[in-house]
């Protein structure tokens, strides 16, 4: 009887060794991903920011137009776009915007990857600080987006007395999942 158990044994004992490599390797990776911690939805921000104060030096620089445009992409993780927005143009609470003739103006303009608008502001006076949300409901597609800004306004370097000037900021919030142990989404 013992001779036919020896052989038996040596076999279990062979293929005991030969698979614990295996088998090893999935308790290992197991035991790895239960200390691991579970992962977060972690919110973050990408930031679009276009300002311009306007300097005034010769008669060409009142009639120019300042023109600026850029892009930010938008992808299925963006949650919420809001828009700051705030323009200030001296004298504006004394002096009245021709309707006919805007001599001074600022007129950004949000548009979707497909081209349509988001956002638009045409305005000729003071606008005090302002802020707009956009949820992915209100925007038809994904893709690059384009802020566009028009604008002309006056600004004396002398006294710093009498400057126009606008700040457009866009944050881009987006929501990824966060494992432990690896860099942020951010990143």
């Amino acid at each position: 009887m013992r001779a036919k158990i020896l052989p038996l044994l040596m076999v279990i004992v062979f293929m005991t060794v030969s698979l614990s490599g295996c088998m090893g390797l999935i308790q290992a990776r197991e035991s790895l991903e239960g200390m691991r911690g579970e992962p977060v939805d972690k919110p973050y921000a990408d930031k679009i920011a276009m300002t311009h104060t306007f300097q005034t030096e010769s008669i060409f620089d009142i009639i120019g137009e300042y023109s600026n445009s850029t892009s930010f992409s938008i992808d299925d993780s963006v949650t919420r776009i809001e828009i700051y927005f705030k323009v200030t143009i001296s004298a504006s609470d004394t002096l009245a915007c021709l309707e006919q003739a805007p001599t001074r103006y600022v007129r950004p303009t949000v548009t979707t990857a497909s081209g349509a608008v988001l956002w638009a502001e045409d305005v000729c006076e003071d606008v005090s600080p302002t802020t707009y949300d956009f949820t992915p409901e209100d925007f038809d597609t994904l893709g690059d987006f384009t802020l566009e800004v028009q604008a002309r306004g006056f600004g004396e370097t002398t006294l710093n007395q009498f400057q126009d000037d606008f700040i457009i900021i866009i944050n881009v919030y987006h929501e990824c999942r966060q494992y432990p142990q690896e860099p942020p989404c951010d990143e």
